[in-house]
């Protein structure tokens, strides 16, 4: 459907004979670009763009043949990113200076470096995806951005998990940044389940953190955690678990960090957590 003057439209986009770039560029804030086929480009959302969503149907697969960039970098505002599977670059999907953007519904696997990055005052929602096999990190939070992750809303009554799984950095990291984690499966990361450092803050609640090669949260540097809270069973108040022992505490606290809330049943090989290094403040309940 081509696209009428003023109004939103959906357009199909069949890839690898249509550019998906050249729809992205003329596409009008509303529009809704549904893909099919496998692209293989690295696109780019501009700050200009806004309220347009790419739909992969969850069938479409996007392939960045740069590894210098993403595959995906969003600057627009209010873009969605939902259905695709998304490979190579050097993230997989990037959200970048001011950029905001709901990544729903993907598998982001096998790209340079990271799997999902919001930076640089990015904002982001990320929900449903599968984030695996990535050479660093799963998802990366950092400078002044702030993500909602397993979360659309902060008032949402069911979790919306991702599962982040088998990178070889840590599952997540928040660094110069906030996050707010709930309800995904993140496990068998090569590092921590979680890291939170770099005078950030994390409220880290309801997600099972399993089999991670480092601790299965990682407090450090200035930063402080919130672990559900001290009584109650909604979304926002439950503790994480863990099955699977991470390899090493189930938390563990370094260079005048603290931690709030509850334990539940986080655990490494190493025991449930370590507090010993001067300056970190336990305010953990069972």
């Amino acid at each position: 459907m081509e696209p009428t003057a003023g109004r939103a439209a959906t357009i199909t986009v069949d890839c690898p004979s249509a550019s998906l770039q050249a729809v992205i560029d003329k596409a009008k804030p509303g529009d809704t670009l549904v893909v099919s086929g496998t692209c293989n480009e690295n696109l780019v959302i501009n700050a200009e763009l806004s309220r347009i969503t790419l739909d992969g149907q969850g069938k479409a697969t996007i392939n960045g043949p740069d590894a210098k960039t993403a595959v995906i970098t969003v600057l627009g505002r209010e873009v969605t990113i939902k259905g695709f599977t998304i490979r190579g670059g050097r993230q997989g999907i990037q959200i970048v200076r001011g950029g905001t953007a709901v990544v729903d519904g993907n598998t982001v696997e096998n790209t340079g470096q990271t799997g999902v990055q919001v930076s640089q005052n990015g904002t982001a929602r990320i929900i449903n995806n599968t984030i695996r096999n990535n050479p660093s990190h799963g998802i990366d939070v950092a400078g002044s951005s702030y993500a909602l992750i397993g979360l659309l809303s902060i008032f949402d009554t069911i979790a919306r998990p991702n599962t982040v799984q088998n990178n070889g950095g840590a599952g997540i990291v928040v660094a110069r940044a906030s996050a707010r984690i709930n309800g995904n499966i993140i496990t068998d990361n090569e590092r921590a389940g979680v890291t939170v450092r770099l005078a950030s803050s994390a409220e880290i609640g309801n997600n099972t953190i399993s089999g991670n090669g480092g601790d299965g949260i990682l407090v450090v540097g200035n930063s402080t955690v919130v672990l559900g809270s001290d009584t109650g069973s909604g979304l926002f108040q439950l503790p994480n678990t863990t099955g699977a022992a991470n390899s090493g505490f189930g938390i563990r606290c370094s260079i005048n960090s603290s931690a709030d809330g509850r334990l539940g049943t986080l655990i490494g090989s190493k025991g449930a957590k370590d507090f010993t290094e001067s300056g970190c403040v336990d305010s953990l309940i069972p």
